[in-house]
């Protein structure tokens, strides 16, 4: 094809040449001379060569004028996608990664911006019959135009109002979405798709699992695929507009210990600084409630995470928000990273007896006689009290207990909450049956001799595998020994159920259970003395605050979580009610699902930051929740062109780099490759030809005379 057909009418000038050269032969008259017998025979000697070589400049002559036809014409070299009548109409698909490290601030502009100016310019050069269909490539797929269409100018739009998120982004399912849209659609016409992304290693992989596979037929309907044969067909075009050496540095993990933390403690704050470059000084800062706490310098080894440590101290109850920070780099996005530091007064108990029965526990629990913080009730009030505020509560000869109260119970325990239990004189060992969640049934009450009373308390060692777990922290050379007046035998140990301390070498003093996400303990004496003298002894204070920090240790709520995480509001939210409204860090209301049996769910964190709790009450709203992004999205190590290829499978893919070479490539492939350029060089290069072979012919051409000799006899004979 040729793109100024016109020009086509200069080949008619090829004939110039021609008819200079057969002009150049003059007609000779023939007179006949004797003498000039020696100039005939030197003419039959050089006639031939003399030809050959005006033949020789002809050809280049004729040659140079058609190449320069030719160039002016401009002739193109269609593909196989462009046709050999001219360009068909297309359906295209636009995918843009929506993912956090598109932030990336470059020199031109950040990343996702220099993506958007791409894909409008890509539209600007559309033809009117083409159909344009656009998707935003998240953690799922936004389909912001879903059907092509061929109003381009509401396209541009729709791209120009998108905003970026602070999630990551599946880039795999957008382009599959996408292409799937495009092999619904009737006609045949050319089919493309556009991706457009910072060429992040990581937004890559994902094509990987499926590249060389088919996707089930079952699993088409719940999650889009590429198949085989769009992979060889469409195709597929990538503007990688990432940095080709990213420097970024981040908080890439952090951990609280411990888990739990009581007034005065200290709280050791362990963090993992990732980077992605080459090794650099970074001077990183902790923040508590926006004031700094510590800074430590260390150096953030290339492209992998280092480990980094900080020690707080001296922090009053309540909930402090605290914030590590490193230097502002190109992705200020991935900078800080907060969590929450929950600091307790002394945990809120509840004990549920009768009052002779659990006198010594309150006295162990609360020493002061105005702590608020733990409640006493009898058995008989469990059903009008709501659990939930609690973190532990004691059941001292509260059995037998109503269905509803243990139905509440168990719900407690699988919730999180820890629950400790001291038989007495009120029930039998039948009554402990309807309890499904104890670490094991009791068969009787056995009374003990006084021969036999005396009891050393040991602790069982954790066996492998053992899922709930107890330490018994004494001083060095002691060994706490009680006096035993009756105890609860035991059946054999439930499931995640193990005994913990025993009273001498076999007799079981304490077991406990994993149930749920709470702990169930279960002591073989009551509270009381008209069981034992633990009570009195100086053991009985560090081991019932001890089971209240180890199980709510387990069951405590997380330090931060993750974006678009789902899960249990009360696996997330202390002490969560149905009440509740929890706010986004923009002031919105945060989804919380109802699904029944007073069980709430948080259907998606939307927003990183911190969340607060506004209850029904109208007391100042608390923060709840701190929300970052997922830090593996901060790896910005670029994917190569050929890393692309293998792991995507498209046999017809073009990567570039800026807006600019995605036209020039665009057009080619629509229009075919531009011949100009080298037809222009073949003009010079048959120029400087022609130049030089029609000199050094002149220069080398002699005369008839001048091939002559006159010998010594003076007769004339040729050289």
């Amino acid at each position: 094809m040729f793109a100024n057909p016109l020009f086509l009418w200069a080949l008619t000038a090829a004939a110039i040449p021609l008819m200079l050269h057969m002009f150049q032969r003059r007609r000779t008259v023939v007179t006949p001379f004797p003498t000039l017998r020696f100039l005939k025979a030197a003419q039959k000697r050089s006639s031939s060569r003399v030809r050959f070589e005006n033949l020789l400049i002809w050809l280049l002559r004729t040659l140079l004028v058609l190449c320069i036809a030719f160039a002016f014409a401009q002739p193109v070299l269609k593909n196989a996608a462009g046709g050999i009548l001219g360009r068909t109409d297309r359906d295209i698909a636009i995918i843009l990664d929506g993912s956090y490290s598109m932030h990336y601030e470059m020199e031109r502009a950040k990343v996702w911006e220099t993506c958007k100016e791409g894909a409008e310019k890509m539209i600007n050069g559309l033809k009117a019959g083409d159909r344009v269909c656009v998707y935003l490539a998240a953690e799922t797929p936004v389909p912001v135009i879903e059907k092509p269409t061929t109003e381009h100018a509401t396209v541009v739009q729709a791209i120009r109002a998108l905003s970026l998120t602070d999630a990551s982004a599946k880039l795999e399912d957008a382009v599959a979405m996408a292409v799937r849209t495009l092999e619904q659609q009737d006609g045949k016409r050319e089919k493309e798709v556009h991706i457009f992304s910072d060429g992040q290693a990581r937004s890559w992989q994902g094509f990987r699992e499926s590249a060389d596979q088919e996707t089930p037929s079952a699993d088409r309907e719940a999650r889009a695929s590429i198949s085989r044969e769009s992979r060889e067909k469409i195709a597929f075009f990538a503007m990688l507009a990432g940095a080709m050496h990213p420097d970024n540095a981040y908080p890439a993990s952090l951990k609280v210990s411990p888990a739990l933390m009581l007034a005065g403690q200290s709280a050791r704050v362990s963090a993992r600084i990732g980077r992605c470059g080459p090794a650099k000084e970074l001077s990183v800062a902790l923040l508590v409630d926006n004031e700094e706490k510590a800074r430590r310098s260390l150096t953030a080894e290339a492209d992998t995470e280092t480990p980094i440590e900080f020690v707080l101290s001296g922090l009053e109850p309540g909930t402090h928000i605290g914030k590590l920070v490193t230097p502002q780099d190109a992705l200020p996005v991935d900078d800080s990273f907060e969590f929450l530091l929950r600091v307790n007064r002394q945990l809120p108990v509840l004990i549920a007896g009768t009052d002779d029965s659990s006198r010594y526990l309150k006295a162990a629990l609360a020493p002061g006689a105005s702590d608020e913080s733990v409640k006493t009730i009898s058995p008989d009030e469990i059903d009008g009290t709501d659990l939930r505020d609690y973190q532990a509560v004691f059941l001292c000869d509260a059995f037998p207990l109503s269905g509803q109260a243990i139905m509440r119970l168990e719900t407690y325990v699988s919730a999180g909450g820890v629950l400790c239990i001291f038989p007495g004189e009120r029930a039998d060992a039948a009554a402990y049956a309807e309890m499904k969640i104890l670490p094991a049934f009791p068969d009787e009450i056995e009374p003990v001799s006084p021969e036999e009373a005396a009891r050393t308390l040991r602790h069982v060692p954790n066996k492998p595998g053992q899922v709930v777990t107890f330490s018994l922290a004494l001083p060095p050379g002691t060994l706490p020994t009680v006096a035993l007046k009756r105890t609860l035998a035991l059946g054999e140990l439930q499931e995640n159920a193990a005994t913990l301390i025993t009273a001498g070498e076999e007799t079981p003093f304490l077991t406990g259970r994993v149930a749920g996400r709470g702990r169930v303990f279960l002591f073989t004496v009551g509270a009381d003395r008209t069981w034992s003298t633990l009570p009195l002894t100086a053991f009985f204070v560090p081991i019932v605050h001890q089971l209240i920090r180890q199980g709510a240790g387990a069951s405590v709520q997380p330090t931060h979580l993750t974006l678009g995480t789902s899960l249990p509001a009360n696996e997330a939210i202390p002490l969560f009610r149905e009440d509740d409204t929890i706010m986004t860090p923009s002031g919105a209301s945060l989804g919380i699902k109802d699904a029944g049996d007073r069980t709430y769910f948080i259907e998606e964190l939307p927003e990183i930051g911190i969340y607060t709790r506004a209850k029904a009450s109208g007391a100042q709203p608390e923060p709840v929740l701190a929300v970052n992004t997922d830090r593996s999205e901060s790896d910005l190590t670029p994917a190569t062109a050929d890393e692309i290829r293998q792991w995507t499978g498209f046999k017809r893919l073009v990567t570039v780099q800026d807006p600019e070479e995605l036209l020039r490539q665009i057009d080619e492939h629509r229009n075919g490759r531009s011949l100009t350029e080298p037809f222009l060089w073949l003009v010079v290069l048959l120029a400087a030809a022609e130049w030089w072979f029609a000199n050094r012919a002149l220069r080398a051409r002699t005369g008839a005379t001048e091939k002559m000799n006159v010998d010594l006899a003076g007769k004339v004979t040729s050289a």
